[in-house]
């Protein structure tokens, strides 16, 4: 299989060559060989819309330079962009733009219109890809599982191993898990020398959980996250130190200095939500809390 990138890339190209003709989703995933499944998914974790409405975006924003340069007809400029009807061009031009392509084409004002999304902007790591990071405000959760301490010159593989440990053989010990699909992997280096950090393989839990032994609970406070998504076309199994350690070097070497944020807190956590994972699909999640360079507020647990 090409890389992550170079579908993502197949995928952008195929539309624009087919922007003047119907396309349906199988299209693209036939053309690219990779399931529906898997295209849908990928496209709304990267970009945060679904693949389709940015097909239909890319039509009707390139329909609009038709409507301003040219004196075809409406239902000339539908039918050349692949529409069956001129009504449903119309309902969907309406739709996006909240204009008709009328009003559109008799008025002086702007409108925002969608641009392919330029390939550069997806950051290729390995065989995942990571895009525009996200930001949010995740409240106080608890979670349950096992610390451990991890040497440095054990690599990242080390909390792979421990992740996998975990979850085939130690999750089913935990009696109140509020969610069965989410795993967390909580990294801590509060407390510790240059040469090792604290990694707990974790499921979210109720309050009312009573650690089991050899367990810990830990309550995460509230606080503010930038959020990376990588994503790959191959099972959460086989997530990789070099997948890991690929995307911490981007945030912790480059964003953080370019973004006008600093750390809030010396943990950060993976999150990867397993009932939208698959044998040839994967999405994890990295959280780190940061805060404004000149915000004074803390958030209270």
């Amino acid at each position: 299989m090409n890389s992550t990138k170079e579908v993502i890339e197949n995928v952008l190209d195929f539309i624009e060559v087919n922007l003047k003709t119907k396309i349906i989703l199988e299209d693209i995933s036939d053309h690219c060989h990779i399931s529906k499944y898997h295209l849908h998914r990928m496209f709304k974790s990267l970009t945060g819309e679904s693949l389709m409405d940015y097909v239909l975006c890319r039509k009707l924003s390139s329909s609009v330079e038709y409507l301003l340069n040219t004196n075809l007809r409406i239902i000339d400029i539908s039918n050349e962009f692949g529409f069956d009807y001129e009504q449903n061009y119309i309902r969907a031009f309406k739709k996006v733009f909240h204009q008709t392509p009328f009003q559109i084409r008799n008025s002086i004002s702007s409108i925002h219109v969608t641009e392919k999304i330029t390939i550069d902007e997806i950051l290729s790591i390995g065989n995942v890809v990571t895009y525009k990071p996200q930001f949010i405000l995740k409240p106080t959760f608890q979670i349950t599982g096992i610390r451990h301490k991890v040497w440095f010159s054990e690599g990242l593989h080390r909390a792979n191993d421990l992740a996998k440990e975990f979850v085939y053989s130690e999750r089913d010990k935990i009696d109140h898990i509020l969610k069965q699909d989410i795993y967390i992997g909580y990294t801590d280096w509060k407390d510790t020398p240059s040469q090792f950090n604290y990694y707990i393989p974790a499921a979210i839990t109720d309050k009312k959980q009573v650690a089991p032994p050899g367990m810990v609970n830990l309550v995460i406070p509230t606080n503010k996250y930038v959020v990376f998504k990588f994503i790959g076309f191959f099972s959460p199994d086989e997530i990789t130190g070099e997948h890991i350690g690929s995307v911490l070097q981007h945030l912790y070497v480059k964003w953080i200095f370019e973004s006008g944020y600093e750390f809030a807190d010396l943990y950060r956590f993976e999150y990867i939500d397993t009932s939208i994972s698959r044998d040839g699909y994967c999405e994890m999640d990295i959280y780190q809390p940061i805060r404004s360079r000149n915000e004074s507020i803390e958030f209270q647990p």
